[in-house]
């Protein structure tokens, strides 16, 4: 069944460096407390947007602000439509600050991205001790540190741990074969200005 009313322009789609399109990630944070009329998100079939992704094994991030992100916490039940093998839930660093302990927990039956990566006097610790199945850089941040001779280093323990690392940018900043050298798997092309996730 495919999602006619999910308007395909609010997807980034997210590219792979060994392959073309890897995944989608929704730009308007899911179920957001301030939704109105003219937010035509149908959160009911937001999973099955068969049209819109290359293969029936792509991925879809779907990011959720802090206050859908304490619902998961308080009723993880009701989201059972997020645990699904190919979804992942995007989160921002302070919810992983404000919900780290609860969120640990999720884990087990949730597969966390980490947006808005790495913040001024963000906890490296904190991020790294996380379970992250995948982490995505600001163009911004990006631009600022991969050509520090740190760069490829600090990005190492995510990939060990097998999380995609990706930089989200309107364009590829860098060749597949660059991004590879320096740890980042792939990069999502950005179809909103700013943060992804606000609060």
């Amino acid at each position: 069944m495919k999602n006619s009313l999910y308007n395909p322009y609010v997807t980034e789609p997210i590219h792979h460096v060994e392959r073309h399109v890897a995944g989608i990630c929704y730009s308007v944070p899911y179920l957001q407390h301030h939704q109105d009329s003219s937010n035509i998100l149908n959160s009911h079939n937001i999973i099955s947007l068969h049209n819109q992704i290359a293969t029936e094994a792509a991925l879809m991030v779907i990011p959720v602000e802090d206050i859908r992100l304490q619902g998961m916490i308080a009723v993880p039940d009701a989201y059972l439509h997020l645990q699904d093998a190919r979804v992942r839930v995007g989160i921002n660093y302070p919810s992983l600050v404000r919900h780290g302990a609860a969120l640990l927990e999720l884990a087990e039956k949730f597969s966390f991205w980490l947006y808005d990566f790495a913040p001024p006097g963000a906890d490296w610790r904190l991020m790294e001790s996380f379970p992250f199945s995948g982490i995505v850089l600001s163009e911004p941040f990006f631009n600022d540190n991969y050509q520090k001779f740190t760069f490829p280093y600090f990005m190492a323990p995510f990939r060990a741990k097998g999380a995609e690392v990706i930089v989200r940018s309107q364009s590829p900043c860098l060749t597949a074969e660059q991004f590879a050298e320096i740890n980042i798997s792939g990069w999502q092309q950005q179809r909103s200005d700013g943060e992804l996730i606000s609060c």
